[in-house]
């Protein structure tokens, strides 16, 4: 005990202080990879191992959609975006702040999606969630510091009328 008898308050919060800076500077951060060495130091001519980077997957927790319709059938950037809505899951909720409209040329052939952001994993998840292959998705970055108003349009195409049918 301290001379008075009060507790060492100071001395204790140094100590864990000192502890948490030690901790930090052993254990890396989470995420960052470890290197593994490798015990097989033999390697047949026939096996070669080939070391790719694991992609990342990042799983946005919004995404901001704009459904645009590009094909004759009356209504279904409406229920293209209601499928969508309905899809919000626990990880990702699905926003779609503007009303479906009109592209400005029609008709689509095929559904594009527009990714307005340097990742495409948004763009990704809208294209799962279509049954869209990823070769549909293209990108449209703003150029500078301009804002982002939303992370993903999607330009409906012919493609799409087989999906959605009109009856509901």
């Amino acid at each position: 005990m301290a001379a008075g008898g009060r507790f060492p308050w100071r001395w204790v919060i140094a100590g864990l202080a000192i502890a948490v800076i030690a901790m930090t500077m052993i254990i890396p951060p989470p995420g960052k990879a470890q290197e593994v060495e490798s015990t097989d130091d033999t390697v047949e001519a026939g096996d070669t191992e080939e070391n790719e980077p694991a992609e990342e997957v990042c799983v946005p927790d919004s995404i901001r959609v704009l459904v645009l319709n590009g094909t004759s059938i009356d209504g279904l950037a409406s229920r293209t975006q209601r499928q969508l809505l309905r899809s919000s899951s626990d990880s990702t909720v699905i926003l779609a702040p503007f009303d479906p409209s009109d592209t400005d040329k029609k008709p689509y052939e095929e559904t594009i999606l527009i990714s307005h952001l340097a990742d495409i994993s948004a763009a990704r998840i809208i294209a799962d969630i279509l049954g869209r292959p990823e070769d549909c998705i293209v990108w449209e970055v703003p150029a500078g510091n301009a804002p982002v108003i939303v992370d993903v349009t999607i330009c409906i195409g012919e493609d799409m009328g087989e999906v959605f049918p009109t009856i509901e």
